[in-house]
């Protein structure tokens, strides 16, 4: 039997798994470049490191609203 955040988690992605998922990778690997562990230099982590700032953005410009 499934508990209830298992069922939500299958409904609603986190933005570590739509980004996995864009990019055809983990959502283990995001997390590390979100939180540092990863520093890329090109190629498909500088593309998710610009993913996890463009959200980040997106949150200071609505909390400046």
């Amino acid at each position: 039997m499934e508990t209830i955040a298992q069922k939500i988690n299958h409904r609603v992605p986190t933005p570590y798994q739509v980004i996995a998922r864009k990019y055809n990778t983990c959502e283990m690997y995001v997390g590390q470049i979100a939180r540092g562990e990863r520093i890329p230099k090109r190629g498909k982590g500088l593309n998710i490191k610009q993913e996890l700032e463009k959200l980040i953005q997106n949150e200071n410009t609505k909390e400046n609203c």
